[in-house]
């Protein structure tokens, strides 16, 4: 039995193989002999461990469990980007990075326990049935979605090309039906539009559709006449290393993008072809901006083809294989590290911005306690100069003691939000605050610099 097991094992160890690297041929040595008959003895002695499991083991348990719980095991025990996916695990996987699925179009949100409808995407199946941001699905071809989470959600909704399915929303508390045709949806992470003379674009990924949709922005820009462009790649998990790469041609000059190098000291060079970049470029980066994006915004840096403005990058100099198994399973493991053209690493560490901004968000931290004015002391009297502060109304010293400069800057407050400018801080004025506070949060700080620092280049 244990010669049994083992060879299925090595088996499926072999097979997985064929499907990442090229075969060489070495002359066998004594070494390699050695280090295969270890092998052996390991996946023997695993062989036995789940057949003496399957034996004794109390409870149901099948050699596919066991399988998958070791292969998961394994994968664990390496980085933290290598991982070991079951069937269904690889298919999101593959589906998310492919940017094309069969579907409805629907850009759903998980929001207390409700799935809601964020947008459509244009062309869909939902667009065309005229499904709109904020329904609520209720039900699934009849099926209550009640305490689902939105994975189960989406796997119900998603199907063949051409099959139907059936969708109950709540609409502003009533009941809705839309039997939907699901048809092949090709997601577009691009979007872009122009901001006081400067373009914008935005790339939420790099899937298989991110280099024609940047094209498509890029011919919009030129047809305007826009040479100053804003590249926001804040919250861009990356995705596929080679449309980063073919993004990168229309802004780095001719030379290298990055250098992946391997274990056996193998080096793949990337390049840009591109003679004469046309674009100024800003690029806005923070701490969720990885992988293939800090690739393109790193070599937007390196060759001074435009400056970063933002937060620290999140730090992802490594480089991943994804290699499918026979059962439909498959799994991702890190193989290289990358270098950018100016041969620095940034695994760990992080693009540094060339200009550093952070859009921070204000909130009042303390409840309307009661009124407070000049003579008031105290811990609410403190965080309400801070907040005044924040606001550029000069409060002067956060202190805690309510004096003149205080209640000056309270007239300031009342007077611009159309208030009785009486420098006490009512209830009113608290309201007051609190909108001019959402009001700061709604600004957009980062990408205001950058179209600032582009209207002086």
């Amino acid at each position: 039995m244990k010669r049994f097991l083992a060879l299925i094992l090595t088996f499926l160890i072999a097979a997985s193989l064929a499907f990442t690297v090229p075969v060489h041929v070495f002359a066998e040595s004594s070494t390699q002999t050695t280090t295969d008959q270890q092998l052996y003895d390991n996946l023997a002695d695993i062989g036995s461990i789940m057949k003496y499991i399957t034996d004794n083991y109390i409870g149901d348990v099948t050699y596919d469990q066991l399988k998958e719980a070791a292969l998961k095991g394994i994968f664990s025990s390496l980085d933290e980007y290598s991982t070991y996916f079951t069937k269904e695990e690889f298919k999101d996987f593959t589906k998310n990075t492919s940017g094309t699925f069969s579907g409805t179009g629907m850009v759903l949100t998980e929001k207390d326990g409700k799935i809601i409808v964020t947008s459509v995407l244009e062309g869909s199946p939902a667009e065309k049935a005229g499904i709109k941001s904020g329904y609520i699905i209720k039900a699934v071809n009849d099926k209550s979605v009640e305490g689902m989470n939105i994975n189960d959600v989406v796997n119900m909704i998603i199907g063949d090309e051409g099959t139907k399915v059936k969708v109950t929303f709540d609409v502003g508390g009533s009941m809705r039906e839309f039997e939907l045709t699901r048809q092949i949806i090709r997601v577009n992470p691009v979007s872009y539009k122009i901001i006081d003379g400067i373009g914008y674009i935005k790339i939420q990924e790099f899937n298989e559709n991110t280099i024609s949709n940047i094209a498509n922005a890029l011919t919009y820009m030129d047809n305007n006449g826009i040479n100053k462009i804003v590249l926001d790649l804040r919250d861009n998990p990356g995705g596929l290393l080679t449309q980063a790469v073919s993004v990168a041609n229309f802004f780095v000059p001719k030379g290298a993008v990055l250098t992946v190098e391997t274990k056996n000291g193998e080096n793949e060079m990337y390049y840009s072809y591109l003679n004469n970049p046309k674009y100024k470029l800003a690029v806005l980066i923070n701490g969720n901006t990885a992988s293939a994006a800090e690739i393109l915004a790193g070599a937007i840096q390196d060759t001074k083809a435009g400056i970063l403005v933002g937060e620290k990058s999140f730090g992802k100099g490594t480089v991943q294989s994804v290699v499918p198994l026979p059962d439909g399973s498959g799994f991702k493991l890190t193989i290289a590290r990358y270098k950018l053209p100016s041969g620095r690493y940034i695994d760990k560490q992080g693009l540094k911005p060339d200009i550093y901004v952070v859009n921070t968000q204000y909130t009042p931290s303390f409840k309307f306690n009661g009124t407070l004015k000049v003579g008031s002391r105290g811990n609410d009297v403190k965080i309400l100069q801070k907040n005044l502060n924040i606001l550029k109304f000069n409060a002067g010293p956060e202190d805690g003691i309510f004096g003149p400069k205080t209640a000056n800057a309270v007239k300031q407050l009342q007077e611009k939000a159309g208030l009785t400018p009486t420098g006490v801080f009512d209830k009113n004025t608290y309201d007051a605050l609190v909108k001019l506070l959402e009001e700061l949060n709604n600004k957009d700080i980062q990408l205001d610099k950058a179209i600032e620092v582009l209207k002086k280049i």
